[in-house]
């Protein structure tokens, strides 16, 4: 069930796409409370390559200088992310936070301190030459975090009105996304979708020197099989989203390919919210969701998703 007492904290550059990925969190996350930070380095140490302890002289004052003028930008870019996080309908706090030496570790010790349910970035930080936020933040933040990450596109327009697509995966790996979702989002309008491939089209190349027709009868019963077996798994994970307040419609669907365009071709039909997905998917249907799965929807999903470690 939806928890609006979670705080979320979300990770600010100042950059138009990190506007767009605020609002964005606040259609799907609020109202919530809200940790807006800003990271920020030492425009000295980052030229000198030196920690400001090991300077002397005036060259240690300087860098003091150049630091404390650092830290007061960064207070007026987490001040402007909260003032937008507010229009959003967030209970926002704004935190500027000193990245050593980048700026995702200091963003998962923030989520650890103010005990955050998820955390939100964009997928392309822009920012100033101080900004610690450049680069891959996403990356970092996806692949080290153990709670739930929304990552958000830039987006062109406002963030469509459709349901949330959860690909799912059976109980080991996709159950905590589908109850972070219930937890998390306000959209309660969901498709839950497993995704199943064929064993015909490798079926004649396994076994070669048999007969087609035996080849192929054998596929037909394999597939047949692999298609009920990931209805049950489908329906599972219905009954665990209607658990948690969703209102769902679940799918096993036969995937032309790998799985995350299957997941993105429905999202787009849809005009999905967002899309949810377990950080590790290794299914025994067909292999449909092994590999990377999320990190392919992070790259090219035009709408926001939300990734769950199991």
């Amino acid at each position: 069930m939806q928890d609006d007492r979670a705080t979320i904290l979300i990770g600010f550059d100042g950059s138009e796409e990190a506007e767009g990925a605020i609002r964005c969190a606040g259609r799907l996350l609020a109202p919530r409370r809200a940790i807006v930070t800003h990271v920020w380095e030492s425009l000295a140490e980052l030229v000198l390559h030196s920690d400001l302890e090991d300077l002397t002289g005036p060259m240690k004052a300087a860098a003091a200088d150049l630091g404390a003028e650092g830290r007061r930008e960064a207070e007026v870019v987490a001040a402007r992310g909260a003032d937008l996080a507010e229009e959003a309908g967030f209970d926002a706090i704004p935190v500027a936070a000193r990245g050593r030496p980048k700026a995702w570790p200091t963003l998962l010790e923030l989520a650890k301190q103010h005990e955050a349910a998820a955390i939100v970035v964009g997928s392309r930080g822009l920012g100033g030459v101080t900004s610690a936020l450049l680069g891959s933040v996403s990356s970092g933040v996806l692949d080290h975090a153990h709670l739930p990450v929304l990552i958000v596109p830039p987006l062109n327009e406002p963030a469509a009105p459709g349901p949330v697509v959860i690909g799912y995966d059976g109980p080991e790996h996709s159950d905590a996304a589908v109850r972070a979702a219930g937890r998390l989002l306000k959209v309660r309008e969901t498709i839950l979708q497993t995704v199943w491939l064929s064993h015909q089209a490798v079926s004649p190349v396994a076994l070669v020197g048999a007969p087609v027709v035996v080849v192929s009868k054998a596929a037909e019963e394999v597939d047949r099989a692999v298609r009920e077996a990931t209805e049950r798994v489908a329906d599972h994970g219905a009954q665990l989203a209607a658990a948690q307040g969703l209102e769902v419609n679940a799918e096993a669907v036969h995937g032309d390919g790998p799985a995350w365009r299957t997941l993105l071709a429905t999202a787009d039909a849809h005009r999905a919210a967002a899309v949810v997905v377990g950080s590790r998917g290794k299914s025994a249907f067909g292999a449909a969701l092994v590999g990377s799965v999320s990190r392919a929807l992070v790259h090219h999903a035009p709408a926001p998703v939300l990734v769950v470690r199991p």
